[in-house]
């Protein structure tokens, strides 16, 4: 994090160049590879995923009712293509694999202008660009192509065939777990269903699966973490109606969407709006020298996997990072075939891990303690007077220094480490050396039932 003394909190685990290079090459391995919410490509993408973080991958039946949702067929396009009356190819899903209407019906036949216009969907405002649709619960046969493209499409007869198939198999959910000290989890979550979308969704994706990977060469964890990896929406809604005792030791967590772009770092709040992932989003992107006041929760702008957990029936408190997100203005390039790697920087992902990354080391910290003293302590008795930081030479000494003396008052048994830190106006990591020495000499204690986490601890 960013301080007034610069970057006096070195950190071995923080993120590196090794990470960034690591993001950009599962971007560019799975980039090409067609994907839909249940299908052969979404089933390859997490065997491919889980050669860089072991997935276990569980399988939910085509047609099973979770929570009165209907768990969708596989997908798997074949060809798509349209023909004019001299036989060339106007439209063709080898070129452009966004022709293809996700979940649509096959359709073979010859069919004048107008009735091929009324099938097709062109992008809201890019004449070049082909959108990405779907019509997951509704039979109806289609196909999609740039504004251009149907402009171009002279009077006559077309040959359209659209050959995408439909049938049995399973929802996939892919997931690793890390054991910490607590069986309390955060989980962190992302989707994998669209075709191929550089930016909606694989920097989530990437991003995701490389902070999990830091978080496994942690040499302690307070928290338990699982990652898992899923279609948008119907898959959150698989995971909460399967794993009742998960969410039981579920006390939060993270949801990336939309991660690779060149807008600013934002994240979407939680009903309560005041969470301690809330408030470790804020402090994270505060710390970066970002904008740190939060879209605010709602189904009509915001509602994907994060509002499934935090819905009236659960509360458990999900925020979710994204930068431009699905706002036309920030990402024009939303839901189309422009959705392209050069649309996501390298630069663009690490700067998003690096948020992620001080969120959750943020959220480890949130710990409450109490003194074991009635007056400030004379430290100097203990050995740990902070001389090293400039205090006590005459000079103003830095914000490690500074926390020393501050947290000593503010240890009243009520608030966690993160509420004096937005106190004091403080990085939560300058308080880590003063933590660390009063725990060692006694001087403090901590509070196991004081928490800012909605379920209760298991130890």
């Amino acid at each position: 994090m960013v301080t007034p003394d610069g970057d006096i909190f070195p950190n071995a685990y923080a993120p590196a160049v090794e990470n960034s290079e690591n993001m950009w090459a599962l971007m560019e391995e799975l980039f090409p590879h067609y994907r839909a919410l249940c299908g052969p490509g979404f089933h390859d993408s997490l065997k491919r995923i889980s050669r860089h973080v072991a997935l276990d991958i569980s399988e939910f039946p085509s047609g099973t009712d979770v929570m009165g949702w209907l768990i969708p067929k596989e997908f798997q396009p074949n060809e798509v293509w349209v023909e004019d009356s001299n036989g060339d190819r106007v439209i063709d899903s080898a070129n452009e694999s966004y022709h293809v209407l996700l979940y649509g019906q096959p359709f073979d036949g010859v069919i004048d202008r107008d009735e091929l216009i009324r099938h097709i969907e062109i992008h809201s405002h890019l004449d070049d660009a082909v959108p990405l649709r779907q019509t997951y619960y509704r039979e109806r046969w289609g196909l999609c192509a740039s504004k251009k493209q149907v402009e171009a499409l002279a009077p006559g007869n077309y040959h359209v065939h659209i050959d995408v198939a439909q049938f049995d198999g399973s929802l996939r959910i892919g997931d690793a777990f890390l054991p910490g000290e607590s069986k309390q989890e955060i989980l962190l979550n992302t989707y994998l269903c669209h075709p191929k979308g550089a930016n909606d969704n694989l920097s989530s994706v990437v991003v995701a699966v490389e902070l999990f990977r830091m978080l496994s060469a942690l040499p302690r964890r307070h928290f338990s973490y699982r990652l898992a990896l899923w279609p948008e929406s119907i898959g959150a809604i698989a995971y909460i109606a399967n794993y009742p005792d998960r969410l039981k030791r579920t006390v939060g967590g993270y949801s990336f969407m939309m991660c690779g772009d060149a807008a600013p770092i934002r994240f979407t709040g939680t009903f309560e709006a005041n969470s301690v992932f809330d408030r470790a989003a804020r402090h994270a992107l505060r710390w970066n020298e970002m904008p740190d006041e939060p879209l605010p929760y709602s189904r009509w702008t915001g509602g994907s996997d994060a509002m499934h957990f935090d819905s009236a029936g659960l509360r458990i408190p999900f925020c979710t990072f994204t930068r431009g997100g699905p706002n036309l203005d920030l990402y024009p390039a939303y839901h189309s075939s422009a959705d392209d790697l050069s649309l996501v920087k390298p630069e663009y992902l690490f700067e998003t891990l690096k948020v992620a990354w001080d969120a959750i080391m943020t959220v480890e910290r949130a710990v409450t303690y109490q003194a074991n003293y009635t007056v400030d302590p004379f430290l100097s008795k203990y050995g740990i007077f902070p001389y090293q930081h400039g205090a006590g030479d005459g000079k103003h000494g830095n914000l490690i220094a500074r926390a020393y003396f501050e947290l000593m008052g503010s240890l009243d048994g009520k608030l966690d480490l993160l509420s004096i830190a937005e106190k004091y106006d403080m990085p939560i990591e300058a308080f880590d050396e003063p933590v660390e020495k009063f725990l060692e000499k006694k001087l403090i204690s901590k509070v196991d039932e004081v928490s800012p986490f909605n379920a209760s601890e298991m130890p």
